[in-house]
């Protein structure tokens, strides 16, 4: 398996506005109190009110943390009321760190459509942008030694047609209709040295069919496979 740094732009720049937009609201609720706070302090307690009892619920292709109980703002008021004013003084921060959490859902739940705009699975070239240093690992006996060509492969990756993962029907190929020692792997080589488009956070494991035409991508959610009109392998001389 390649491991390479990945990230997702969309979801960091998402996140950016995120924090600009609780920061403008903060900076309005400073400004409206007579006592002039000291910025260290309301960002403590802003980042503190943030923590919550929440609960995972799926929606829309993604996890979203669901804030529930308020943990950080009940914290922050059995701290701060033990000065008189004290509390009154930050309560309006501390709710705003808790109410910033909703901010976080609606970018997460944004940034599903905009991922998708920019990074369509179904295109290969997604998955294998970059191929220079692509080389083949076997992962199964196999009759002959091959390799990698990475011209053809580069020519094929654009006009690849994304089909039907037919997973029960390729192990019941492979494991159940063959003895043992008869058994052929569909996917024998697995695709290394190659890394995702830049910014689509993606680190597939990238597995080539036997013929040379097919992939199987493997993501943490979703398989994808791929097929090209020409064999991207080739015989070791």
């Amino acid at each position: 398996m390649t491991v390479d740094f990945t990230f997702n732009i969309i979801t960091i720049i998402l996140d950016l506005i995120a924090w600009v937009c609780i920061g403008i609201i903060s900076f309005n609720i400073y400004q409206k109190k007579a006592i002039k706070l000291k910025a260290w302090k309301v960002i403590v307690v802003l980042y503190i009110g943030l923590f919550s009892f929440s609960i995972n619920w799926p929606m829309f292709d993604t996890v979203v943390k669901l804030p529930i109980l308020p943990l950080g703002v009940w914290v922050l008021y059995f701290v701060l009321k033990k000065k008189e004013g004290r509390w009154e003084t930050y309560r309006s921060h501390a709710w705003l760190g808790f109410g910033a959490n909703v901010i976080f859902i609606a970018t997460t739940l944004l940034a599903v459509p905009l991922q998708h705009v920019f990074y369509l699975e179904s295109e290969a070239t997604t998955y294998l942008s970059n191929i220079e240093n692509a080389s083949l690992l076997p992962i199964h006996p196999s009759p002959t030694e091959q390799k990698i060509n990475k011209v053809t492969l580069k020519d094929q990756l654009p006009n690849m047609t994304v089909e039907m993962v037919y997973s029960q029907d390729w192990y019941e190929e492979t494991y159940m209709e063959m003895e043992s020692n008869e058994r052929n792997e569909r996917f024998p080589y697995q695709l290394t040295g190659v890394t995702s488009k830049w910014g689509s956070g993606k680190s597939p494991v990238i597995y080539i069919e036997s013929d040379g035409k097919g992939l199987l991508i493997k993501t943490l959610d979703k398989d994808f496979y791929f097929r090209s009109a020409r064999s991207f392998l080739e015989e070791v001389n």
